[in-house]
């Protein structure tokens, strides 16, 4: 059934009401060319004007009804205007997705930004229910920081908070890069863009590695097909700014390039985030954090060998920060394994949840 869905709303388009009232139309058209037709009565004429009519004024009010904030309220690209909805989340006084950001090891930088602006969100709504002026917030973002420090983490946790507070309807991550945005050929990379946003309207779009819709630095010219996707995403954030969040994320410098490669990024991508490396302390918290999640425990004792460990992963090339932590774990799972293994047939209880010092030696030792 959902693909029949897919099927027919692909067929009838952006406007399935004005698309149907012509398939309707071609179809009694035909039927009247070859006199063909059921005895019906005398009222049905009547009651499929009134049908159609009422139809057409649903559709002409539900769009004025969407599109009159954005009259009266002036709102330059790329922004919103405020409106929040009284969710469950703001009736009990608490957002889930705020603590959960709360509780993420490190990044105070990257929770201060989002609790300013969670403030700033809630603040601009109570004066538009006072009868203030309110000012429109851009709410895209750029996420600048190397890998594995929980860019996409944040983004999913930001489209949540967006919903609690009633900005987004559904607040979903959709995750995509250049290949899910770029076609083999001119002209269609703008249709395979519009089916991404489309898929992300009501929540996050969240692109990693935009840097590489630009091109490459230095490069004389320019990606076409990168470029065309640019200005498709740019058309669909103005299109859907009140349904849309757009989230880009890579490496610090390429990301400075990328917001400068075409002069309307600059206005929709107000915000930058900048996520640090994680020093050796938050790694050790993050591989405890995790250890816990899957039922182990570590000793204190294995904390410096830990520490060393990272010091020496912090200096290689392909240094993953979390992602890091978590092949860490699986490693030490695997020694542990080869070490209680031969103990399982014995008597006597082994602990199944502890990971030794020597299951961190051997996970650790020549690696890198």
């Amino acid at each position: 059934m959902g693909s029949v869905g897919r099927w027919l709303k692909l067929q009838l388009g952006p406007s399935p009401l004005i698309a149907g009232s012509m398939l309707v139309i071609t179809v009694l058209a035909v039927l009247s060319f070859f006199r063909i037709g059921p005895t019906l009565p005398p009222w049905t004429g009547y009651a499929l004007i009134a049908v159609i009519v009422s139809m057409a004024t649903w559709y002409a009010v539900s769009r004025i009804a969407r599109l009159w904030p954005r009259v009266v309220g002036g709102v330059s690209g790329g922004q919103f205007h405020i409106q929040l909805r009284r969710s469950d989340a703001l009736r009990r006084g608490r957002i889930d997705a705020l603590e959960e950001l709360s509780r993420m090891v490190g990044l105070d930088n990257v929770k201060r930004e989002i609790i300013t602006l969670t403030q700033r969100i809630q603040v601009e709504a109570a004066r538009r229910d006072r009868g203030l002026p309110v000012s429109p917030l851009s709410l895209h973002m750029v996420f600048a920081g190397p890998s594995g420090v929980g860019k996409t983490v944040v983004a999913r946790l930001y489209g949540l908070i967006l919903r609690d507070l009633g900005v987004l309807e559904k607040g979903h991550l959709v995750e995509t890069d250049r290949a899910g945005l770029v076609a083999g050929y001119v002209g269609q990379t703008a249709i395979k863009t519009h089916d991404m946003v489309r898929e992300a309207l009501d929540g996050v779009l969240f692109i990693d590695e935009a840097y590489s819709l630009a091109g490459r630095a230095g490069e004389s010219s320019q990606d076409p097909f990168g470029q065309e996707a640019i200005e498709t995403l740019l058309k669909e954030m103005e299109d859907h700014r009140d349904r849309l969040v757009v989230i880009v994320a890579g490496y610090p410098e390429p990301m400075a390039n990328f917001v400068a490669s075409n002069p309307g990024l600059p206005s929709r991508f107000t915000k930058t985030l900048d996520f640090g490396s994680y020093d050796i302390e938050e790694l050790l918290a993050i591989t405890h954090a995790l250890a816990a999640r899957e039922g182990l425990k570590l000793g204190s004792d294995c904390d410096p060998m830990l520490a060393e460990y990272f010091q020496r992963a912090r200096r290689a090339a392909n240094f993953g920060n979390g992602r890091t932590a978590r092949t860490l774990i699986e490693r030490m799972r695997e020694a542990q394994a080869v070490r209680l293994a031969p103990q399982l047939d014995k008597d006597g209880g082994v602990e199944l949840d502890l990971i030794a010092p020597s299951d961190v030696m051997m996970a650790t030792v020549g690696r890198t």
